[in-house]
């Protein structure tokens, strides 16, 4: 290995969340940006190869190294009593909603559920997976909410056009395979224990393909 990758790679070890090939350049001046995702190229193939336990990957927030989901199991017994608290299924809903629907209000938002979602919100703004993106151009101006790159991390995804369509969603609840495929992606920790798909899943999933076929001026936008 490199000096070069061993520094990289050090730096990547040492962050507590992803770098970005700008922050490394920071750190060292020296090498081009292009010899930095080079390197980062060269590190991913390396611990791909040797088969570690962890892997190198591209974050919306830079690139990371994470744990492989193989050795998951232990990893979380190293780290019980400090898992952060999992969402309620109102909080997956309306994260969801807001995943499909970005960005719109809060007054959008109720009108999919038919429920208030202020607290709700409250809890997504405080966890950072939601964020305020302006205020819309209807009568009051209402915030717009939208979700962040830390629910892009926390999910696995790179990009909000890698969010699995809904229709994918009701194959697996059909074929009673929605909590394994639905926890492994991240995108529904709600499954109830048992087996087949949870009325939490299939609830989860009326809610989403309500968001889905809502008009995008389904309300009135009021509230904050």
């Amino acid at each position: 290995m490199s000096d070069q990758n061993r520094t990289v790679e050090a730096l990547l070890f040492a962050a507590d969340g992803p770098l970005r090939i700008a922050q490394l350049q920071e750190c060292m001046p020296e090498a081009t940006s292009g010899e930095i995702e080079a390197a980062l190229l060269e590190l991913q193939d390396f611990y791909e190869t040797s088969d570690r336990a962890f892997h190198l990957v591209a974050r919306p927030g830079g690139w990371q190294l994470v744990t492989r989901p193989s050795v998951a199991p232990w990893v979380e017994r190293l780290l019980v009593g400090r898992r952060r608290q999992r969402l309620s299924r109102a909080g997956l809903e309306v994260l969801a909603i807001v995943a499909y629907r970005q960005p719109l209000t809060r007054g959008e938002i109720e009108s999919i559920r038919g429920v208030d979602c202020g607290a709700v919100l409250h809890t997504l703004l405080d966890r950072k997976l939601v964020a305020i993106k302006g205020r819309a151009r209807t009568v009051g101006h209402p915030l717009l909410y939208a979700t962040t790159d830390r629910f892009l991390e926390h999910f696995g995804i790179l990009e909000l056009r890698d969010l699995p369509k809904i229709e994918e969603f009701a194959s697996l609840v059909d074929a009673g395979e929605a909590r394994a495929e639905l926890e492994q992606a991240g995108l529904l920790p709600l499954a109830a224990a048992g087996a087949g798909p949870s009325a939490g899943a299939a609830e989860t999933l009326e809610t989403l393909e309500a968001a889905e076929a809502a008009p995008a001026d389904a309300a009135d936008g009021s509230g904050a």
